[in-house]
């Protein structure tokens, strides 16, 4: 069981918890600690796992779009006031959201297929929501108070890793995420922050941002979301501030951005 450092209830703010991966790791949560307290944030809230009942007082439901920052705020404020604190202390946080494909957006397998549009969509989706989000809640929590913080990246971000070339609008948003994650670690760091923020691959999971690309792998090396959600729980547990910044898959094991 993993209790908060301070020995108060472990305390877990959950964004796209409606994902396969996300909605993994509120299960995950509990599993290791049945006692947790998890706010839960989602685009669309009806998509949400339901909450059995021995749990109705343990989660929180947020609705949440990356293109709404402000709506992002106003609920970290609602928590805040729920408990009556002037600053917020989560140990656990852990940003699911990522984009590769949907009915309108492919990946890219040539540079005559690269378009402006869909670049912009995914840096939008995949590097600036996701660090715009990570601002406004440093402004909320206890820099002080000891937080994982893991954000969903992509081994396909790492320019040195790159040998295939191809999914041009991906690849470079997951690139400049790695980058502005790097960034907010060294100012956390040298401000003395007790807060450990890390990029993590996830491997290849079974979910629908994947599920097109899967046909060709082994199906005993495709990963469960649950199994996914596992690992990682337990990379960021073993992390420190030290370590802030870097890029960790789900072994545990660093790569290099």
């Amino acid at each position: 069981m993993t209790i908060s450092s301070n020995g108060s209830v472990f305390s877990v703010l959950i964004l796209g918890a409606s994902g396969g991966i996300g909605s993994a790791m509120v299960d995950e949560v509990f599993t290791q600690n049945p006692k947790a307290h998890i706010y839960r944030f989602a685009r669309d809230l009806t998509k949400l796992k339901p909450i059995a009942e021995k749990r109705a007082g343990q989660i929180m439901d947020f609705s949440w779009d990356l293109d709404e920052p402000t709506v992002f705020e106003e609920a970290l404020e609602q928590i805040k006031q729920s408990g009556n604190v002037a600053k917020l202390k989560f140990d656990l946080v852990f940003i699911a959201s990522g984009f590769l494909h949907d009915k309108d957006q492919r990946p890219e397998k040539s540079y005559k297929q690269i378009s402006a549009d869909n670049l912009c969509r995914s840096f939008q989706i995949n590097a600036v929501g996701p660090i715009v989000m990570l601002q406004k809640l440093l402004q909320k929590i206890d820099l002080k108070h000891p937080c994982k913080i893991g954000v969903l990246s992509a081994r396909v971000g790492s320019i040195s890793d790159n040998r295939m070339g191809g999914w041009h609008s991906y690849r470079a948003s997951k690139a400049a995420l790695n980058m502005l994650l790097k960034n907010v670690a060294i100012e956390l760091n040298r401000n003395k922050s007790k807060i450990t923020l890390v990029g993590l691959q996830p491997g290849t999971t079974d979910t629908e941002l994947s599920k097109p690309f899967t046909k060709r792998i082994n199906p005993a090396s495709l990963q469960t979301p649950e199994f996914t959600a596992h690992k990682l729980y337990m990379v960021l547990q073993n992390l420190t501030p030290h370590e802030s910044g870097k890029l960790f898959d789900f072994n545990g094991e660093v790569f290099e951005p």
